[in-house]
Formats: C-alpha cells, sequence, structure tokens
C-alpha cells in the first residue's frame, strides 16, 4: 500500500484527532461495532475508493477494515481521498444529523445509506470524464448552464464548449442532466450535474476544479452557480438570453445583475428588458454589458433538389398533397411563451378566408394532462381539427425531419410572445424561408435583423395581420445553395475579451467589508460570515449596490443626486426621546394576524404614550378579540372593521377618505401592521423588531421619531433599511402614474420606508390617496409578491411628502440585527 495510507494508521483505541471526544465517549471501535453487524466488512470495502485500499480488500490482507474504519473517522481531509464519503459534505446536505451531534461517518453506515441520504457518492456519480484530457498548462472554464436538454439555452452552450475546447480545460455543469450530455463530454475534461454547486463542486476529485480561471453562466437559470463563483473568487460573464418579465423569482435577475462581472446579452431587445433590474443595482449598461446574438443572421437561397426533398418528407409525415400549397412552419416547445395557441389561431383564421396553406407546428410538449396549458391548447387543437385528414394545421413532434420540414417551408411563423433571439429563427433562415414575427416580441424586432428583407414585424399578437402576410408572401424560390460565410467570430472568445477587458478597467477591488453584515448570496450565521463579506466586497468593487456600505455612502449618494424628491431627503441616527414632554401622536395598527398584538402592546412604550391607537382588521370577531387584548393590556383601542383589501396600508389611506380621523391636516400618525410575511421565520421576526425597534424605541423609551415630526418641516420619518431596494416591479406601474407628479421621478428611489411601517401627517396620507382617486379599482388578494398598487405606495411616500413641500427622514441604527 502507499507509505502516505498506510500512515495514517492509528491506534483503534485511541481518540481520534476529528471526532475524538464524541468517540472516546461512545467508546465505538471497529472491533465492537463488527461483533454486533455482520455486514460492516462488506459495507466498508463498498465505500473504498483509493487504488492501495480497494487492492488490500480484494487481496484479503489482514486488517484492512479496521485500518479503514479509522481512516474514516479521521474524517475531512482524509475521508474523502479515500472514499466515497466526506463526513463535512454528509453534515452540509443533512442539517438534523449535524444537529444531533453524531458521529456522521457512523450515522451514515447504521441509516444514511439505507435512507438514501445525499453523500459523496450521489455527487460522484454525476460526475462524467469529458474526451479532452487535462492540461495544466491551460487556463480553466467552467460553463455553467441549467441544464442538459437539446434545447435554446443548453445548444448555445454546447457551442460554448466547442468554441473553448482548443483553448482551454473546459469544464462544464449542469444543475440538470438531459441527452445532451454526451456531446458536452466531447468537449470537456469533465462534465458534472449538480442542483447545488456551492455546497458539492469543492469536493469534485479533478485537477481542473483546483484553479478555475474563468467561468460563463449561460441563461440567469444557471444563477445557482453565483454563490460558488463569489465565494472562491472567481471572475464570470453571464450570457443571457431571458427577457426579466418571466424570470421568477425576479431576484435571480437582480443578483445575476448584481454579481456578474459582466452581462452578456443575446440582443438588444433583451438588454433592454434588463435596463430596470440594472438601474436597481446601479449597473451601467454601457460599462457593465455588452450584446452579442448567440449566431449570425445569414439567410440562404435553398438549392431545389434538397427543397424538393423536404417537401416530399413533410408530404409523407402529413399525408397531405403539396403541390402548389405554402407551408407556413412554427416550432418550439408548445406552450404559452411560444405562442402555440396564436399559431393555431392565425391557421383558423387563414382557412376560414379559403387560403390552402398548410400550418406545421414541430415541437415537443403537447400534453392533455397538464392543467395549466395542454389541457386548454388539446382542445383548441380538436376544435381546429389538427392532424385530422384534409386539415390545414399539423402538429409533429421534435425529431429528425425538423431540417426536412424547414427545406420544405415558405414561411417561418414565430408567434412567440416574448423569445428572445430562438434558434429555430435562425435555422429557418439558412434554409431560405422568409420570417414572420411580432413587434416586441422577440429579439429579432432589432435593426440589426429587421432591416433584413425576408424578416417581416407585424403588430405585436396582431394574428390577423399575420394571417394575411402568410397568404400574400410568394412561395419559396428554389436555386443555388447561398454558401453561408465562415469568417464570422465565434462568441466564447468575444465574450472572454470583453470580460478580461472589463476586470482591467475596473477600478482597486473594495476592501471594506462594510457596516452591515446581511444575507445576500448566502444565508447568515458565522460559518458563512468570511462569504458574505466576499459577496459584498464582489458587488462594490463592481459598482453595484444591493447593500449600503454605510451611512456616509447614503448620504453622499442623497447629496449627488439632483432630482427633487431627493431634494427632500435626508438621513439621521437613531436615539431615543431624551425626556420632556411628547407632542400628541396617533398610531394605526392594521392586525389582520393578531398572533403579535399583545405582546407589542406591553413592549413598545409610545403604544402606551399615544393619543390614540387604531386597530383596523377584517372580522367581527376579529375585533372583539382585540377590543379584549386591549383591556387586558390597560389600553382603549378603537377599533374599525373594513375589508380584507389592500394589505394593511389601504386601511390606513381609508382612515383619512372615510372620516375616521380628526381634520388637522398636520396631526401625527404612526401606521404599522401585524402581517404574518413579517413573522412567520425567525427572520421576519428580526426584521420586525428592528423596524419597530426604530419607529417606537423600547418598552422603556419612546424612539424620537415622533419627536422629530415637532418640526413643521418635516413630513415622513422611517427607518433607514441597509438594503438598497430599487422599484423592482413596481416599475411596471410608473407610467400610469406620471402625470400625477410636478417632474420625473428618479431612477432609483435611493430610499424609502421598507415595510410600508412609518411616522407622517395627515395631509401627506391624504395626498397619496388623491394620487389613486376615491374611485380606483383596488387589486383584490390573493396578490403577487411585488409589482402591485400597494408596493408603489410604499416607494412613494418620500415622493408624496416632497409634493406637500416636506421632508423625509431615514434613521439608522447600526446596532439593531436587520434579519
Amino acid at each position: 500500500m502507499n507509505p502516505d495510507v498506510t500512515a495514517a494508521r492509528v491506534d483503534p483505541t485511541h481518540h481520534f484527532h476529528t471526532y475524538g471526544q464524541t468517540e472516546g465517549r461512545h467508546g465505538t471501535t471497529y472491533a465492537q461495532l463488527r461483533a454486533t453487524w455482520s455486514a460492516l466488512d462488506g459495507m466498508l470495502a463498498d465505500l473504498a475508493t483509493a487504488p492501495e485500499i480497494c487492492a488490500a480488500f480484494r487481496a484479503r490482507m489482514p486488517g484492512i477494515h479496521e485500518v479503514f474504519f479509522e481512516l474514516m473517522l479521521l474524517g475531512d481531509p482524509v475521508d474523502r481521498r479515500v472514499s466515497c464519503f466526506s463526513a463535512r459534505f454528509y453534515l452540509t446536505h443533512n442539517p438534523d444529523v449535524a444537529r444531533s451531534g453524531t458521529i456522521p461517518f457512523l450515522h451514515y453506515l447504521r441509516h444514511g445509506i439505507a435512507e438514501n441520504r445525499p453523500s459523496l457518492r450521489h455527487l460522484r456519480e454525476n460526475q462524467f470524464p469529458g474526451q479532452i484530457p487535462h492540461d495544466p498548462v491551460k487556463p480553466t472554464l467552467l460553463i455553467g448552464l441549467h441544464e442538459f436538454s437539446r434545447t435554446g439555452a443548453p445548444i448555445v452552450g454546447l457551442d460554448l464548449a466547442r468554441s473553448a475546447a482548443h483553448s482551454h480545460n473546459v469544464v462544464i455543469a449542469g444543475l440538470r442532466g438531459g441527452p445532451l450530455l454526451d456531446d458536452l463530454t466531447a468537449h470537456a475534461v469533465c462534465v458534472i450535474v449538480t442542483d447545488s454547486p456551492d455546497q458539492t463542486l469543492p469536493y469534485i476529485d479533478h485537477p481542473a476544479l483546483e484553479r478555475i480561471d474563468r467561468a460563463v453562466l449561460n441563461s440567469v437559470e444557471a444563477f445557482p452557480f453565483a454563490p460558488f463563483l463569489v465565494r472562491h473568487g472567481i471572475p464570470w460573464a453571464s450570457y443571457l438570453h431571458e427577457y426579466t418579465d418571466y424570470i421568477r423569482p425576479a431576484n435571480k435577475a437582480v443578483l445575476m445583475a448584481a454579481f456578474s462581472d459582466l452581462l452578456v446579452f443575446s440582443s438588444e431587445q433583451v438588454r433592454q428588458s434588463w435596463t430596470g433590474v440594472m438601474a436597481d443595482v446601479d449597473a451601467d449598461p454601457l460599462r457593465d454589458s455588452i450584446v452579442l446574438p448567440q449566431y449570425p443572421f445569414r439567410p440562404a437561397t435553398l438549392d431545389r433538389a434538397s427543397h424538393e426533398a423536404g417537401r416530399r418528407t413533410l408530404a409523407s409525415l402529413t399525408g397531405q398533397d403539396l403541390t402548389g400549397r405554402r407551408v407556413v412552419v412554427g416550432a418550439g416547445h408548445a406552450q404559452w411563451r411560444k405562442g402555440t395557441d396564436l399559431f393555431i389561431l392565425t391557421a383558423q383564421i387563414a382557412h376560414a378566408r379559403g387560403d390552402d396553406s398548410l400550418y406545421v407546428w414541430v415541437g415537443d410538449g403537447l400534453n392533455h394532462e397538464d392543467m395549466h396549458f395542454g389541457v386548454w391548447l388539446d382542445k383548441h387543437m380538436r376544435a381546429a381539427r389538427a392532424n385530422e385528414p384534409g386539415s390545414n394545421l399539423v402538429f409533429l413532434p421534435a425529431g429528425p425531419h425538423y431540417r426536412d420540414v424547414l427545406r420544405a417551408a415558405d414561411v417561418f411563423y414565430l408567434p412567440s410572445r416574448l423569445d428572445p433571439l430562438p434558434n429555430v429563427v435562425f435555422d429557418a433562415a439558412a434554409s431560405g424561408c422568409r420570417i414572420v414575427i411580432f413587434a416586441q416580441g422577440s429579439g429579432f424586432d432589432d435593426p440589426a435583423y429587421s432591416t433584413d428583407p425576408t424578416l417581416h414585424v407585424l403588430p405585436y399578437g396582431d394574428i390577423a395581420a399575420a394571417a394575411s402576410l402568410i397568404a400574400a408572401l410568394p412561395h419559396k424560390t428554389a436555386g443555388t445553395t447561398v454558401p453561408p460565410a465562415t469568417n464570422a467570430t465565434p462568441v466564447l472568445p468575444q465574450i472572454l475579451g470583453a470580460l478580461s477587458q472589463r476586470l482591467g478597467n475596473r477600478s482597486t477591488p473594495c476592501r471594506t467589508t462594510g457596516d452591515y453584515d446581511l444575507p445576500l448570496l448566502f444565508p447568515a450565521g458565522p460559518e458563512d460570515a468570511d462569504a458574505r463579506a466576499a459577496a459584498r466586497q464582489k458587488m462594490w468593487t463592481c459598482g453595484r449596490r444591493l447593500i449600503w456600505p454605510d451611512l456616509a455612502t447614503v448620504q453622499s449618494e442623497i447629496a449627488r443626486s439632483d432630482n427633487w424628491v431627493h431634494r427632500h431627503m435626508r438621513t439621521a441616527r437613531f436615539a431615543c426621546v431624551a425626556g420632556g414632554t411628547i407632542s400628541p401622536f396617533a398610531v394605526h395598527i392594521h392586525a389582520y394576524h393578531l398572533d403579535d398584538l399583545a405582546t407589542d402592546l406591553s413592549r413598545y412604550k409610545a403604544l402606551r404614550a399615544a393619543s390614540r391607537v387604531v386597530v383596523t382588521t377584517d372580522t367581527r370577531r376579529k375585533a372583539a378579540q382585540i377590543s379584549r387584548i386591549g383591556q387586558q393590556a390597560g389600553l382603549a383601542l378603537e377599533v374599525i372593521e373594513m375589508p380584507n383589501l389592500g394589505r394593511d396600508i389601504l386601511p390606513f389611506l381609508r382612515l383619512f377618505c372615510e372620516g375616521h380621523t380628526q381634520t388637522d391636516p398636520d396631526a401625527v400618525w404612526c401606521h404599522i401592521h401585524l402581517k404574518k410575511s413579517l413573522a412567520t421565520t425567525a427572520t421576519g421576526d428580526v426584521w420586525k423588531r428592528f423596524l419597530l425597534t426604530i419607529l417606537l424605541g423600547d418598552d422603556q423609551a419612546v424612539s424620537d421619531a415622533v419627536q422629530r415630526l415637532s418640526d413643521p418641516a418635516l413630513g415622513l420619518v422611517a427607518a433607514l433599511d441597509p438594503y438598497r431596494y430599487g422599484w423592482a416591479e413596481s416599475r411596471r406601474l410608473l407610467p400610469r402614474f406620471a402625470g400625477q407628479f410636478p417632474a420625473p421621478l428618479p431612477a432609483h428611489p435611493i430610499l424609502f420606508p421598507i415595510g410600508n411601517m412609518f411616522w407622517t401627517r395627515a395631509r401627506v396620507a391624504n395626498r397619496m390617496a388623491r394620487i389613486f382617486g376615491p374611485g380606483y379599482p383596488w387589486p383584490n388578494e390573493p396578490l403577487p409578491t411585488d409589482g402591485t398598487e400597494f408596493h408603489l405606495i410604499e416607494r412613494l411616500w418620500p415622493t408624496v411628502a416632497a409634493m406637500e413641500g416636506l421632508t423625509s427622514v431615514f434613521l439608522e441604527k447600526v446596532d439593531q440585527p436587520r434579519g
């Protein structure tokens, strides 16, 4: 055996240096365990991976089982070097085992194997050798894909790997496997499938992963690779093919924009959809992004033989006579986004008008049991007589006939609602098809493409116009094939070149870790403190901000802005009222959930000092319960029953619109709420305490937030949240209300009362209500997590205060945990 391995042998009765104390307490040795567990030796032999140890097991070397058992109890890194088990990996992926304090290797033997718990073996079973040998001289490039399917983005990923293989050690990692696996291994030194890269990639045993120089994440759906890259300081470019409209959760796009060293978009129109996200994180589109289509757009003329062969294949597939008929093809996975239903509607319009064009859709995804789309598409297909004899509408599955169908087609019709640069359009252009698209429906609605005479752009979703145009387009003219140009620069070298330039132009790396240690890419807790600091430094080095570094940075950004809203904004540090008389004030509490009401009434002196406490809720039963809680606390609460509409903020505004309050326009009100969304988790409870402590104080003292409003120039006081939030999905509503404001709103709000809790004056609340008007059609529950009128109101409070000529003050309390 290798002396380095055998040297690790220790006295089996000795405390092992990794888990020695626990082992000693249990007194478990190999001999003791083996005496009552006959299957132990076979299980140990099955775990070994080190060649010398495996050979010793095969040779039945005396004592090898005990030696291996002892080696495994040494823990990291010995265990993972000699076996397919890692105690550290096991504890990371099985937190209940970590909490129990048991010895991970013994737990795995006794329970983990039978329970099929995540272990290093599972990871290594999803590690596949590439066909290209590792070259230690070459740099290593990691390409992250969301899956290995034979669809758009993964096919682009394959092309990236193909062009990188000659200059880099290419490691390809995917969150999910798929049929593209074998193709990918042909251009890589290693291929990995893992749905938790940050937790698993450090355990991959391959020399290429010992030093990753650069990475490309192909698609926003590859975002789960970002924490691994940030933790290990690996620069990367994100090649983005998605419109932000359908990225869910939306925070994926925000974090991708905040942490990517370079954002690469497949079309200018896709980049335009990201402008709001980039503005929210302070990313500069010109500095931080480029546009690179994945393929050149090269319309060609198809030779007659290929055209006729394609027509014969399609006639055979459909059983229809294609003589003199126009063939219209659409392609892609059947779904709402691809506009498969619009394709059917267009075919129906064409048929009703007497157009005998044959409409053919090629793609998978038909599922008559899928309640989201398939059931309804299946009904529509039957109503349109799809695939029936003589029908003008045919659906074909994806397959090798795809190219022949394009050769047979006269027109390629892309009815997509949002589709960046689908590969099928490039294929159709190379097959000599005329192409019909909707404006603003794909990245091809761009002068780089739309000026080509083969591409026709129609108003968004206008299927009647599509049917008319298609019927008027000429049939494909076959002739001598126009060979595609061969001098186009591959995309990957351009991405890596732009990434190197961006890194070279960057200012000195940020060394500060800031005043606020908050979770963003990494969870709270001491074990990830260094990773959280690295994330903040990476973000600030890139010139992006989702967390404020410190109060001085906030003040500087406000001072630099020339927007009218920000000229009425300032910050201050939290303090409690030192003494003296506090001017009268009222408090509004919206209590849809009552869980914390009694606790809060006793926890905050300000609630007991208020001249009036109004509590709104939505049922008579809750109202009675609230009155009892108030009596028990010695407070006379005014309880008002209101419908469950508008979350917490509409009930507050209705106090002023419906005559529930006095008429003094400068009356001071504090608005807080008891929402389940704040209190259902430990983090949410910490956040709620953060807000209420700054706004109210504690059980002994009152926050000076209320005292500040004795200054008649102030109209809003709120907590300064260390997170730097932008307009986010509320941006989509801004055009509706632009006419309500005296001047344009800022590109970034800088500060607003996050959580919709604050102090304000009655006239500010009245002005907010007037923006929407008395008959506004407020949306009902259930509501999205962002982007409704109520989320917009949250961001508009400083604006409305400024409209009243009043200043907003945001209070910082750096020692108050934010969660």
